[in-house]
């Protein structure tokens, strides 16, 4: 696959659109270098812009747009003569290099052929099929019924059988119009192939069998048309492959040339040469290319046309079909064109046109563009629904396309087409509005606003009547009312582009516009209302002109209702909107009105609205909106703070139900408590009730009665008095017009919040919104200026932080740390004692701090916990009482109610109670039990007993981790309060605080307390800094440090690593990898041991990541004073590196665990340092090298992750020190500790940078390689790996831009490096190489590349596939290479001597029937090359052994010998070294567990390559045995690769879902870019033009009556143990030992009835059941067994070679026949039938050789060598194992297969011996069938197998032993056999390509039944219409105005 055939594959397979992108604009770099290919490069892309799924249209359309960008602007009116003289100047150039002199007058030719072209041109065709404006009928075609929906099915449904269909057929109009755009044609076209399909379908007359009479004698018809069929099947496969090229240069102009006669120039195609320089320039071999299809026959007009007229027409043409995809990629396509001024301002052009006639075609071309995307979005109703939005993306790219031709027309075309949008919007001639139409003419209006606004600014009509329009539509309409959300989106984001212009500009609709927005507001009701959001974003940005807030400021006083403190209340219904997007808008459209500077304005400013976003806090899950409503909130707080009322006043009746609301305990899941209704505002000012809403949290399930969620609820009255205010009644409705019955009850999406149901929303979710309540609550109370009012609700949180639930301690806790950090931020208020504050609360909070764990309550949150352990511990006491029989009185008591319960006393049941169960009061009752009690009941009573402490320890963690996070946030808010008592210092004594945050960071598995309690720890060591307590803060700085390294998962522990010498990261991360198979063994452990040791992990991982984020803090808060400010963690991190220079063998354990730490610190802090700091850690670089190059394994590791993080955080520094420091290393051959240390941390650079990479990858291609194979396995392996990673980034980074700070030296290595990407990723790239031997053959073009690319895998030390078709000389190639590289290796070694250039023989391992034929090609082609054939039988082998022995290596340079000779002479053949390893048909170690395959992949080689046609033939498997021989590890193991590519890609082929398919197509792509460099392949109709076509024939027969008698009796009496069989293998399939005789017995039928189809012979022996019946049979008739007429095949192979013209008698004889042929079958038995009763008994005149297992390998070749040199000789028979692989028997020119492989591949390869190069005449394969027989299953099968290949290279599949089982059963199908009768004795003959159509049509029926989800028709065509579609945030991606308007620029 070339690299333009990558790129454009991943625009349909790239993962990401960021592959998919750079994909893109590498096509475009493409075209910019290699401008003559752009049509080309069109044509590969044009198909995707209709593909199915929507990303891959979008990536389409960019590559489509940059190859455009690229092409010049096309005049034909400039100075022709110029550039005329120039081209005929370039081309005589060229003709002179090539030497090459065309003799042809062309002057008087190209006159005549533009005198010619001007006549044609002057009677244009293009003109008359153009529309214009006047052709614009509004009216006609809304009316018409002519619209376009979403498939064929639903777009034209005039045509469906129903009445409705009948009727709108009869109301369907067709005009002018319709006809001249194209859609009465291609509707017509729908109806025909509509009426077609209904029709009952009538087997073709070509299926019919043909006489067997009619056989001898064939008539030349019939086989001219066999051939003809063969040839366009041929064609078929190659213009159906995936992607399709189009032709895109065809138009309307070009058409009507070619159908002149009168242009009859250039006609003929020329043919072009190929020539190719070899044996050092002194021979040139000049050779016709192979006829290349051009992109057109139409080409040849191109200079007389616009380059891209085809492809416009083509999408021109496409706008109007029936599939919105194939219009959605037109309106892609023709907006890409018309960006760009070049291209669109050429459109229409011609040649011999004037510059004004070609300026009036060009204006024409674009009004007919203007005008068909008119009808488009006229007619156009597809739409898509994201959160009930509709998306048109037709319609909607249809208007961009209007936005991108707008440009380059003049005014008065846009004054009409602004006119055409405005009737389309209005529709004022029709009695109801199409909405769809509407939409899309707001749409076009739309983009022509925001592309054109000068336009409408210079014209204050067209500026008004687009106002107006907007206006209207805003409104709605009652007819239109269901669609007018969709309406009012559009028309409100018609003006947000040119707000400002329309405020100045009309200022006398402003008003009236605000006023239809604010009613927008009140009618929408509906909670699903579409606009709300457009609706609000244009007031947002209204409202942010000064003149409009002067107009606003106006309607104010003048009326009540136009008050701000009426107007916004409008907006709060939509606060807790179900649509995301519409919040937003809310969100956003109330901070702007904060921006606003008029206080008159800022009425609507008050304890509501803080309310509600608080509220809104505490409810919203999204974690954007979350935030910016916390934004909102404290924007609210500073406004409120600045007015003349105290903030306090304002919120007063406010604040306690929020902290109510906020101290809701969060529970347990089925356990939660609901927060209380009544203190929830409603928008309308009301309350809710608990009626409102169903509330399941235990609280209100407990009592009917609403109360509090908490005991202090009570105490509400006594709270209230303490503030001193009067009792309020509920907000009063202010007549702001919001609905009394608001739609948030109808759809409350806040139901799991209020119920905080920790099973619907994640517990972390719960605690973000709690801590921003909680800085939102202590912010605002940082700003209470009246100090009674304060210390009320300070008192109300010292109640709360002594409840018996948690929650409220812990919320209360963060509210006073926000409040005291608040202060400190933001100052103090004047009026407030602060250190009377600080006195009231810290007792307190001392005090909790100081108490032991036992003094707290069990929280009542966590009593359903306990409650479930007492369960449990009461069925432990059931069960010793009911089944051991325990005396009632041994029996312990527990209490009824559990700690935690409201009338719980000192006596509950606790923890402690349930320790002593299962501790000591289990064991000292289970002794007394007896022995047979102990045996009956024990496990029963042990297992209770352990599930019991497993409830235990879930009751203690939990408890323990929602305890910590309280006494943390406790101390969190001490050590904030402590600022404002005394001097503000920290008190002496830190114990309690210190330990209470470190347990919090350590023991709490709450991210986001975690978090919070990291930013108090942070805090705390500053602090410590200020006031100079240094050894505290290091101290807690040390057990951070300790906390992050104390998980062995990320950071390895020295002692167990110390000694392994290996690479670290293969055991560590080998599984992620690819790399390792190994599994560890772990010894089996009880459920308590997995219990505990899960348990540590879990800690584990927790307290690392308090560290970590924790020390993270430290470093955001101290900056680039980090190490000054904490000089401990600097030493920490760079002062332990010196102990590297010691010798690493005597460092203690603390030592080195030590280094390992500090390299840890590194790697997690480095990416958050200042660069400063980062500064001071580069200038130690050299320190931490000596790890990376250290003897010990876990100094290797641990350095090279961190040294990767510093290059992927600094990649240009980084880099270069990685190019010029580390890389180097990699090829030191004295220490493999520095190998193994460089590529480790390549390896994780690698993993760490992922796709960032891109632009640095280059530099590592070859050091990577180098190391594929060097001596030590560990870096093999990882250096396999690591490039299988890197490979599949080559494509992509040539496109990618250098990065800005990359040092020059490095760019220009680059530069180098992407030279050898080239040549590695594309073959023809590669340099010549000139044979430095005389090779006796003259190499083809393809050949010669061949011998370059194998020659790059030399230099390069690489090794591969070289999997040429067959018949292509792979052979010579070979010889080529290993001559070449034993010629330059003596030249070497005669220079230097050196030991790596010592003469090596090279071995040569093939299949036995190949020795003689390589020892006969080495000899003929290289005879100064001395070879030794090792092959023969034992006593043979034994000689040639001294033989070798002794003139090794100097009397031998190549030893040839077979695949079963190195399997049994390993050991003598692997005491060699070899220079190369040729593997001759090296799928033939496709086994990777085969004995054959191991004892291969013993042998040792400087150079080591695979030669097969076919690589894989049945599975992927296979393709990682021949890598494993090539580069072992570059595929990673054999499981891994299994588990990652084998097994989902034969999924893919078994399950036809969707996501399945997907990953199978994926994967394929995946493995072919990583396999791609290292495989050449080339096709024959690639490279010859000169092979003659193989013509493929299947000849059917019929059983003859013997043979179905026996066949049809088998079947009936084995089908039923058959299935029994199968079942039984399906049922143990994964035990290889059970399922063998079931497999076994399977296989003996499919044998017995494959040899009955063949001959009776083969079966009837006298132990069969049937002998003695089939004899007597046989006598009475006076016929034998081996008669003919039995085998209806040796009849049919009779007549066959008599149609070819052997075995003639009399007088049609010839001493040589017309033909030759070769005849294959599988079994020598059956090669023994026809030898002696065909050819001895019926034809004793043909001549024929024999071939088979019999014969002596090395007399084989004699065999081939006399058939091809004797043209008497008319046959040869073989088997298809001996003779089907890398013979060359060209003298045949027929092939005939008596039988049949399971592999498809090995019936190829057979034919494909006649089929080579050498070969002058057609190639006919006959192939005989018996019909419906296991053999025509056969060949169904092949054919399937054959329609899966060539994925990666030629992917073949399976053979008999991989075949699915329901395939098996269907080969047991006799019911064809008994529909045969009558039939004797036919024979049908028919070509293969009618045989796969036949096959291709079935297929489609069943596919057209059901889709993947079992739906069938229409709904099953809907659904799959909908799953290609995006979501939201990709079409805000693709459609966001403004980024479009950018493209344009």
């Amino acid at each position: 696959m070339s690299r333009l055939e990558r790129l454009v594959t991943i625009l349909e397979t790239g993962s990401t659109p960021y592959v998919r992108n750079t994909a893109a604009d590498q096509l475009a770099d493409l075209a910019k270098q290699h401008p003559h290919d752009t049509l080309n490069l069109l044509s590969r892309v044009y198909p995707f812009l209709f593909h199915k799924k929507w990303e891959t249209r979008i990536s389409a359309s960019r590559a489509f747009g940059g190859i455009i960008s690229h092409i010049p602007q096309w005049d034909p009116n400039a100075d022709e003569e110029t550039a005329a003289s120039t081209t005929d100047q370039c081309k005589m150039e060229n003709e002179e290099d090539i030497k090459v002199k065309l003799e042809e007058d062309c002057d008087d030719e190209d006159q005549e052929f533009k005198l010619k072209l001007e006549k044609l041109l002057n009677t244009d065709e293009y003109e008359a099929m153009l529309v214009s404006f006047q052709d614009w009928n509004l009216n006609e075609i809304l009316t018409s019924g002519c619209v376009l929906l979403s498939a064929t099915d639903d777009s034209f449904n005039v045509f469906k059988s129903d009445s409705a269909g009948e009727l709108m057929n009869k109301k369907l109009k067709t005009s002018t119009f319709t006809k001249k755009i194209g859609y009465d044609e291609l509707m017509t076209q729908i109806k025909v192939k509509t009426e077609i399909e209904r029709e009952p379908s009538v087997p073709s007359d070509s299926s019919s069998p043909v006489k067997e009479e009619n056989v001898d004698t064939p008539s030349q018809s019939a086989k001219v048309s066999a051939r003809m069929r063969a040839l366009a099947k041929r064609k078929a496969k190659l213009g159906n492959s995936k992607p399709m090229n189009v032709d895109i240069t065809q138009s309307t102009i070009s058409n009507q040339l070619s159908r002149s006669e009168k242009l009859s120039l250039d006609s003929n195609p020329k043919n072009e040469l190929d020539i190719t320089s070899q044996q050092n320039g002194t021979k040139l071999v000049i050779e016709n290319k192979p006829l290349q299809e051009t992109v057109s026959s139409f080409a040849k007009f191109a200079d007389h046309v616009w380059i891209l007229q085809g492809v416009y027409e083509l999408l021109i043409k496409s706008l109007f079909s029936p599939d919105w995809e194939i219009r959605h990629g037109s309106t892609l396509g023709l907006r890409e064109i018309m960006r760009f001024k070049n291209q669109a301002l050429s459109a229409g052009r011609v040649s011999n046109k004037s510059r004004s006639e070609n300026d009036e075609r060009n204006k024409k071309t674009l009004e007919d563009l203007i005008v068909r995307i008119l009808a488009i979005l006229s007619m156009d109703r597809f739409g898509d629904y994201v959160s009930d939005t509709v998306v048109a993306p037709v319609r909607e790219n249809a208007a961009q396309v209007l936005a991108a031709v707008i440009r380059w027309v003049d005014d008065k075309t846009l004054q009409i087409m602004f006119t055409c949008l405005c009737d389309l919007i209005k529709q004022n001639s029709l009695p109801r509005v199409i909405w769809e139409a509407k939409h899309g003419g707001l749409l076009g209006l739309k983009y022509f606003v925001s592309i054109k606004p000068e336009f409408l600014i210079s014209n204050s009509n067209l500026f008004c009547e687009t106002a107006n329009i907007v206006i209207n539509c805003l409104r709605g309409s009652p007819n239109d009312i269901d669609r007018d959300d969709d309406v009012q989106t559009v028309a409100a984001s018609v003006i947000i582009p040119i707000t400002k212009q329309f405020v100045s500009l009309q200022s006398d609709l402003v008003k009236e516009l605000l006023s239809v927005l604010w009613g927008c507001l009140i009618d929408l009701k509906d909670d699903l209302a579409a606009a709300t959001g457009s609706v609000m974003d244009l007031l947002g940005s209204l409202c942010c002109e000064k003149l409009v807030i002067d107009v606003l400021h106006e309607m104010s006083t003048s009326s009540e209702d136009w008050n701000f403190a009426k107007l916004v209340p409008r907006l709060y219904p939509f606060l807790r909107h179900s649509l995301t997007n519409v919040r937003k808008s809310v969100l956003k459209t109330l901070l702007s009105f904060l921006d606003i500077p008029d206080e008159k304005m800022s009425l609507w400013i008050d304890g509501q609205i803080v309310r509600l976003i608080f509220q809104n806090i505490l409810m919203e899950r999204n974690h954007e909106l979350l935030e910016l409503s916390f934004v909102l909130y404290e924007k609210l707080i500073d406004y409120m703070t600045k007015k003349s009322t105290p903030i306090d006043s304002i919120l007063q009746e406010h604040i306690i139900p929020l902290i109510d609301l906020m101290n809701t305990p969060i529970g347990l899941p089925r356990f939660n408590y609901s927060m209380n209704p009544t203190n929830i505002l409603r928008p309308s000012g009301q309350f809710m009730t608990p009626s409102d809403i169903q509330l399941t949290g235990i609280n209100f399930k407990q009592s009917n009665t609403v109360h509090s969620t908490h005991e202090h609820h009570d105490k509400r009255r006594k709270r209230k008095a303490d503030l001193e205010t009067p009792k309020s009644p509920p907000v009063e409705n202010k007549s702001t017009g919001i609905p009394t019955s608001e739609y948030d009850l109808q759809v409350n999406i806040d139901a799991p919040m209020i119920n905080v149901d920790v099973t619907l929303v994640p517990i972390e979710t719960i605690y973000r919104t709690r801590l921003l309540a909680a800085a939102a609550l202590g912010r605002t109370m940082s700003r209470y200026c009246n100090e009674e009012k304060l210390l009320a609700i300070l008192k109300i949180l010292k109640e709360n932080m002594l409840s018996s639930y948690i929650t409220p301690r812990m919320i209360s806790s963060w509210v006073l740390n926000e409040y005291f950090s608040s202060i400190i931020k933001l100052g103090r208020v004047e009026g407030v004692d602060y250190s009377k504050i600080s006195q009231y609360v810290n007792p307190l909070l001392i005090e909790l701090l100081t108490s032991s764990s036992s003094s707290f309550p069990f929280f009542k949150e966590l009593v359903p916990l306990l409650k479930s352990t007492r369960f449990q511990c009461n069925y432990l006491l059931l069960l010793f009482r009911e089944q051991a029989h325990l005396s009632p009185s041994k029996l312990k008591s527990i209490a009824i109610l559990v700690q935690g319960e409201s009338e719980a006393g000192p006596g509950a049941f606790s923890l402690k109670d349930a320790q002593d169960i299962v501790e000591n009061w289990f064991d000292s009752s289970y002794r007394t039990l007896s022995a047979s009690t102990r045996i009956s009941v024990g496990k029963l009573l042990e297992n209770e007993r352990d599930r019991i402490r497993r409830s235990i320890t879930e009751v203690n963690d939990e408890y323990q981790s929602r305890l910590n996070s309280t006494l943390s946030s406790i101390a969190g808010a001490y050590i904030h309060s402590i600022n404002f008592e005394g001097e503000g210092k920290l008190p002496n004594k830190l114990n309690p605080v210190i330990r209470s945050l470190m347990d919090g960071v350590k023991l709490t598995n709450s991210n986001e307390i975690q978090n919070y309690t990291a930013s108090n720890v942070a805090y705390l060591v500053g602090q410590l800094i200020k006031e100079s307590r240094i050894s505290i803060a290091e101290k807690i700085v040390k057990n951070l440090c300790g906390f992050l390294c104390v998980d062995p998962a990320e950071v390895p522990e020295y002692s167990p690593n110390k000694n392994y010498d290996g690479i670290l990261s293969l055991i560590r991360e080998g599984r992620e990898a690819n790399m390792e198979d190994e599994i560890i063994p772990v010894p089996t452990a009880d459920d308590n041991e997995k219990q505990r040791i899960d348990f540590q992990i879990r800690s584990a991982i927790i307290k690392r990541r308090g560290g970590k984020v924790t020390l993270e803090s430290l470093v955001s808060l101290f900056g680039p004073e980090l190490f000054s400010k904490l000089p401990k963690l600097k030493s920490l991190m760079l002062d332990q590196f010196v102990l590297l220079n010691k010798n690493v063998d005597e460092l203690t354990d603390k030592e080195g665990q030590s280094v390992i730490d500090s390299y840890e610190l590194i790697n997690t802090l480095f990416p958050h340092l200042n660069s400063g700091i980062r500064g001071e850690i580069l200038a130690k670089l050299s320190e931490l090298m000596h790890g990376l190059l250290s003897s010990k394994s876990v100094f290797r590791y641990s350095a090279a992750k961190c040294l990767a993080t510093i290059i992927s955080t600094m990649p240009t520094q980084g880099f270069q020190y990685l190019v010029e420091d580390i890389l180097p290393l990699l090829s030191n051959p004295l220490h493999v500790e520095q190998r193994q240390g460089v590529i480790e941390c390549i390896y994780h650079v690698v993993q760490y940078m992922g796709s960032k990479i891109l632009p640095y990858v280059v530099f590592l291609i070859v050091p990577v390689l180098g190391r594929m194979s060097d001596s030590n396995k560990d870096i093999r392996l990882l250096a396999t790996s690591t490039f299988a990673q890197i490979i599949k980034l080559v494509p992509l980074e040539s496109g990618i831009v250098d990065p800005v700070d990359m040092p020059q030296r490095l760019l220009d290595s680059r530069q180098k490096e992407r030279e050898f990407l080239a040549q590695m990723m594309d073959p023809s790239k590669i340099e010549p190489f000139e044979l430095p031997v005389s090779i006796k053959a003259t190499l083809r073009k393809y050949q010669q590349e061949g011998v370059n690319w194998l020659y790059f895998l030399n230099k390069y030390h690489l090794h591969g596939i070289l999997c040429d078709d067959m018949g292509l000389g792979k052979t010579l190639q070979t010889i080529c290479m290993i001559s070449s590289d034993h010629y330059l290796r003596a030249e070497k070694f005669a220079k230097d001597g050196s030991i790596e250039n010592r003469k090596l023989p090279s071995l040569v391992v093939c299949p036995p029937s190949l020795t003689g034929h390589w020892e006969q090609e080495v000899n003929q082609y290289a005879p100064f090359m001395k070879v030794l054939v090792y092959a023969g039988p034992p006593t043979v082998r034994n000689t040639l052994k001294d033989e070798i022995n002794s003139k090794v290596p100097d009397g031998i340079d190549i030893i040839v010998t077979s695949y079963d000779v190195v399997r049994n002479d390993i050991s003598f053949i692997s005491q060699f070294d070899y220079n190369y390893c040729v593997l001759d048909e090296g799928h033939i170690i496709k086994n990777a567990k085969s004995v054959l395959s191991k004892s291969v992949k013993q042998l040792r080689s400087e150079h080591r390559l695979i030669l097969s046609g076919t690589p894989i033939q049945n599975n992927v498997v296979e393709l990682w045995s021949l890598f494993d021989f090539l580069m072992p590890g570059f595929l990673g193991t054999y499981k891994q690769f299994d588990t990652r590519f084998a097994k989902p890609i034969a999924l893919s082929r078994k399950n036809k879902g969707k996501k399945e398919q997907e990953r199978g197509s994926l994967l394929l792509e995946s493995l072919h870019k990583q396999v791609l460099p290292f495989m050449l392949r080339r096709l024959k109709e690639d490279v010859l033009g000169d092979l003659p076509p193989k013509i493929i024939q299947d000849y059917y027969c019929e059983l003859s009556n013997l043979q179905k008698q026996l066949y049809r009796d088998f079947i009936h009496k084995q089908k039923k143990n058959i299935v029994k069989d199968i079942e039984e293998v399906e049922v143990g399939e994964g035990s290889d030992d059970d399922n063998s005789n079931g497999k076994q017995h399977v296989f003996q039928v499919l044998q017995y009835m494959r040899k009955l189809c063949n001959h009776p012979s083969l079966v009837l022996t006298e132990k069969h059941p049937q002998f003695k019946e089939v004899t007597a049979y046989l006598k009475k008739y006076n016929m034998e067994l081996d008669d003919i007429e039995h085998a209806p095949k040796l009849l049919a192979l009779k007549n066959l070679l008599k149609e070819c013209g052997i075995g003639l008698i009399g007088n049609e004889s010839t001493v040589i026949s017309q033909h030759r042929a070769l005849v294959f079958c599988q079994m020598k038995d059956m090669l023994d039938i026809v030898e002696n009763d065909l050819l001895k008994k019926h034809m004793p005149n043909v001549t024929y050789l024999r071939m088979d297992g019999s014969v002596d390998p090395r007399y084989r070749q004699n065999i081939v060598k006399q058939f091809n040199e004797d043209p008497s000789i008319d046959l040869l028979l073989l088997t298809t194992k001996v003779g089907g692989l890398g013979l060359n028997l060209t003298g045949a020119d027929t092939v005939i297969f008596v039988e049949h492989d399971w592999n498809p591949m090995n019936d190829l390869q057979a034919m494909d011996r006649a089929h080579r190069l050498g070969q002058k005449r057609v190639v006919n394969v006959y192939r005989l069938i018996t019909r419906d027989t296991l053999e025509e299953k056969i060949m169904g099968l092949q054919k399937f197998k054959m329609n899966l290949a060539n994925t990666i290279v030629n992917q073949q599949n399976a053979g008999l032993a991989s075949m699915d089982t329901h395939q098996l059963l269907d080969l047991f199908d006799a019911d064809k056999v008994d529909e045969g009768e009558g039939r004797d004795g036919e024979v049908e003959k028919r070509s293969d390509g009618e045989h796969v159509k036949s096959k291709a049509n079935g297929a489609k029926g069943i596919e057209d039944v059901t889709d993947d989800g079992g739906l069938g028709g229409k709904a099953g065509s809907v659904v799959k219409e909908l799953g290609e579609l995006w979501d939201a945030r990709e079409y805000e991606e693709e459609y966001n105005l403004n980024t479009f308007i950018e493209t344009l620029k």
